[in-house]
């Protein structure tokens, strides 16, 4: 198997909407749901959604709260989706307690003593009983509704501003999530949640990575880094995406068929002979296969690639503490999810991992930033060394 030189008339002008080519066009619907998804969501946007969305929510005006959040989202121009969502922290499950709080914050204020009343009698009592205390539930609505609409509010501002990746990779990744759009909402999703939450993507970007290599990219998923570098006009000179899961390939296939060059196989990485290739991605992929395996999967790079190739290995590494820990339940959680392939997990520490792509003939460098390797995760940098390859074995 080799990597064929992708053809193509030139770069894309960076953050250009992707070419569509044949694939088919998303139908109205999931185009309102993209709308929804991602409009106004600056993190002073989304501050002000959560923290309005949840005042409202709280309010005794049952029946009302979705014409509020429709009329509150149009007036100031924010995300109805979230808003919507924020308001259903009210729902008939904490009604009884939120009316019942509300009322209580409401008589002490306008009579300086609280209500001689419990929650049960409240739950029984119902919408009907607490009418007769009106103006003692508004007024406390209007207090602690507002105290923690703030609260809220600034956490989800504050939260956000922390985590927001850049404007211009955002963009660039509401394209991507368009393109998989066109195969189904879950796959947008999963594509969004990926782009936005693993750093890896906007690193490989920043540092040039793809834009005229010959990519490998094991375990690759729905394709993401061919999506991405497409998005931005980076073009590979060739890219192969090599994945076990046959639904991730399938959908890479269909979203990503518009690219000349890129392919999609599918196969099980424990036996895969690289072709060469002048950058290799290994994101979040290795703790999947024994350790035996892994170390056989990184001796047969050291082969096949030519020196100066370059390896991007991003794992999670088992000396991390409780961050790692806390690694391996999300993997547990995500394996439990309906159509995930169930797989046993090898964790090693980053320094392991770190020897093994020493024996197997690369030099190794730590990418590890707190913007690139958040918790738990280490990102490594292997340089395929001149000379001698490694001793042949698997």
């Amino acid at each position: 198997m080799i990597l064929e030189p992708v053809q193509s008339a030139g770069p894309a002008p960076a953050g250009s909407p992707l070419p569509v080519g044949p694939r088919r066009r998303a139908g109205w619907t999931r185009r309102l749901y993209l709308t929804l998804r991602t409009e106004h969501i600056t993190p002073a946007k989304l501050g002000l959604a959560i923290g309005l969305g949840s005042f409202l929510g709280f309010s005794p005006f049952w029946g009302f709260h979705l014409l509020l959040c429709v009329v509150a989202a149009s007036i100031f121009r924010l995300n109805r989706m979230l808003l919507y969502a924020a308001a259903n922290l009210a729902n008939p499950a904490t009604a009884p307690l939120l009316l019942f709080a509300e009322a209580q914050v409401g008589q002490r204020v306008l009579h300086g003593a609280w209500l001689d009343v419990t929650l049960h009698e409240v739950r029984a009592a119902g919408l009907a009983g607490v009418g007769m205390l009106f103006a003692d539930v508004v007024v406390g609505w209007l207090v602690a509704g507002s105290a923690i609409a703030l609260l809220l509010g600034l956490a989800t501002f504050l939260v956000s501003r922390t985590s927001r990746l850049p404007v211009a990779y955002q963009g660039i990744a509401d394209n991507v999530v368009r393109r998989y759009l066109d195969v189904s909402i879950r796959d947008a999703e999963g594509a969004r949640a990926r782009l936005l939450r693993d750093p890896t993507f906007p690193f490989l970007l920043a540092d040039g990575t793809l834009d005229g290599a010959r990519v490998l990219d094991l375990g690759c998923g729905r394709g993401l880094a061919a999506a991405l570098a497409a998005a931005c006009g980076t073009v590979p000179r060739a890219y192969l995406g090599v994945d076990g899961n046959p639904r991730y390939v399938k959908v890479a296939r269909e979203a990503l068929s518009d690219l000349p060059g890129h392919r999609f196989v599918e196969a099980d990485l424990r036996d895969f002979d690289p072709p060469p290739a002048d950058v290799v991605l290994v994101i979040n992929v290795l703790r999947f296969l024994p350790l035996a395996s892994q170390d056989a999967l990184l001796r047969r790079l050291g082969k096949a690639l030519p020196p100066g190739a370059r390896v991007f290995v991003r794992e999670v590494d088992a000396a991390r503490g409780s961050a790692f820990r806390a690694a391996q339940v999300k993997d547990l959680l995500a394996a439990l999810a309906p159509s995930r392939p169930h797989r046993r997990t090898y964790y090693r520490r980053a320094q392991d991992l770190r020897n093994a792509l020493v024996a197997a003939g690369f030099d190794v460098r730590d990418r590890s930033t707190l913007h690139t390797t958040p918790r738990a995760r280490v990102l490594l940098e292997a340089v395929r060394k001149p000379g001698a390859l490694p001793a042949s074995g698997s």
